[in-house]
């Protein structure tokens, strides 16, 4: 046992005697409330008392004659306040409406220490005192899915956002990535196809992600790895909606998703869209049209039509500055490449031809010249041409999920072989996700600062030598500035 005082209101502060074991503080007494140094001191000789008279025992820090330092002994240094972090999260969040202690274990263990199910297994025995054996981890993954895990966390998160965060989700963002295997066997999802990683010898399997407006995951799904990403927006939009049931969805997404088929398709659910349009693939008198009417004027906007919906076209100066930037540097690289034609293996933007008769296609660089600084919008809404293009940007922050994704949570290269226990991998990660964005958006810090941050706050299991005594104490702050920060994260925990 021991002391704790604890700030109540302006001025005045509260005294208890309590334990803590493994992280769980036990409150045994209120002994009082002081409001200046006398009353202070009185109140702490009645809690020393107490533990007296419970424990028979001096206080640690209060031991007989001839004590010395040397008679402690610090055997553990364990994050145990990072645990009850992102502990507290998982519960805010709705995780815990699968009830299973190990599943949660999991995710924390894939935020602090992302690595292997068997390094996992290390990390949760050695660093929060949680042991759990490989072949239970394996049985209570393959169980979860069994019981809908995955269904289960995504609906706890969209009932979040909808709840906590107040987002009425009527608007989404949808896009995809690849995360790669170490492995060239192609089985079940794992196969070879296009590379966000550019690891295109691996492989692989393709992830759909849909987050809200601040990024906030809601819902995921996996496809094979030879899978074109414009072949997944359907399927998703299509399951993310009876999940929401909301029949006003609008979903934003790139111009890899643009099709005729997917347009009529998202037409005849009557499903919002907002996408990017691909330009150089309008036809060539649209084109000239766009070009014309915007006359390289910065920030001016046009609405034309196309494939029966409206197209909204913005010219930026900056943006104009990087496409010419871009457009001669891919053209000096052609260049280059015609010196050596027989050595080209690779595709160039600006060089047409074949084996080894190859020239510069100049009608392709006038068409992007025309075309530089121009970005299309295409949609279904009847938002306003600012809102749509304003919307389109916040793209970035589904990009910034699936960094954190890759980085962070370090979800490939993934070493699975059967689907289930991929599919468990991403549920995992996909939670871990969730967490990791929600703290960063109540902290204002990235995840990596906000781990180091609370990783400053160590459980020590303290001995006394000379009684035998064992006290558990956190690492006392004294710099006023990390405190605040350690507060603020003791504040979302709860």
């Amino acid at each position: 046992m021991r002391i704790r005082i604890v700030s109540t209101f302006p001025g005045k502060h509260t005294v208890q005697v309590v334990s803590k074991r493994y992280g769980q503080l036990t409150i045994h007494k209120h002994i009082g409330t002081f409001g200046d140094e006398e009353e202070k001191q009185l109140l702490l000789k009645k809690a020393q008392a107490f533990i007296k008279t419970q424990t028979g025992q001096d206080g640690l820090f209060d031991p007989p004659l001839g004590f010395k330092l040397t008679d402690l002994t610090i055997s553990e240094n364990k994050p145990l306040f990072v645990y009850r972090l992102l502990s507290g999260i998982y519960d805010k969040l709705g995780f815990s409406g699968y009830d299973d202690s190990l599943i949660k274990d999991l995710v924390i263990a894939r935020i602090y220490v992302p690595s292997s199910k068997r390094e996992t297994q290390e990390v949760l025995n050695d660093l929060f005192s949680r042991p759990h054996g490989l072949a239970t981890i394996y049985r209570h993954l393959k169980k979860g899915l069994e019981k809908g895990l995955e269904d289960s966390f995504q609906k706890a998160l969209i009932a979040f956002a909808k709840n906590s965060l107040g987002d009425p989700l009527r608007l989404v963002f949808y896009d995809v990535t690849t995360l790669y295997f170490d492995s060239q066997v192609r089985v079940g999802l794992k196969d070879f196809g296009f590379s966000k990683d550019g690891r295109f010898q691996n492989t692989q399997i393709v992830v759909g992600l849909v987050v809200n407006r601040d990024g906030f995951p809601l819902y995921f799904d996996v496809f094979s790895g030879n899978t074109f990403e414009g072949h997944t927006i359907f399927a998703v939009v299509e399951n993310i909606r009876k999940l929401l049931n909301n029949p006003d969805l609008v979903v934003i997404a790139d111009s890899a998703m643009i099709s005729l088929d997917n347009i009529n398709k998202l037409e005849a659910k009557q499903i919002g869209f907002i996408v990017g349009a691909r330009l150089a693939s309008l036809p060539k008198k649209l084109q000239e049209e766009i070009s014309g009417e915007l006359t390289k004027e910065d920030g001016k906007v046009m609405v034309t039509s196309y494939q029966n919906q409206r197209l909204i076209c913005q010219y930026l100066q900056k943006r104009a500055n990087k496409d010419k930037s871009d457009r001669e540097k891919q053209i000096e690289k052609a260049r280059k490449a015609l010196l050596s034609p027989g050595k080209i293996t690779s595709r160039f933007r600006f060089l047409k031809g074949s084996g080894r008769k190859y020239i510069i296609n100049e009608e392709l660089i006038v068409k992007a010249e025309k075309l530089e600084g121009v970005k299309g919008y295409l949609t279904n809404t009847k938002l306003n041409q600012e809102t749509v293009i304003e919307r389109y940007h916040d793209l970035w922050k589904i990009e910034n999920a699936f960094r954190l994704t890759k980085s962070d949570l370090e979800a490939r290269p993934i070493f699975h072989r059967l689907d289930e226990t991929i599919t468990g991998h991403l549920v995992i990660v996909f939670a871990g996700l969730a967490i990791s964005r929600y703290l960063e958006m109540k902290a204002n810090l990235s995840i990596h600062k906000i781990l180091k941050l609370a990783g400053k706050v160590l459980t020590h299991k303290v001995v006394n030598k000379q009684t035998g005594e064992t006290a558990y104490l956190e690492t006392t702050i004294e710099n006023p500035e990390i405190r605040e920060k350690i507060e603020l994260l003791k504040s979302l925990g709860h």
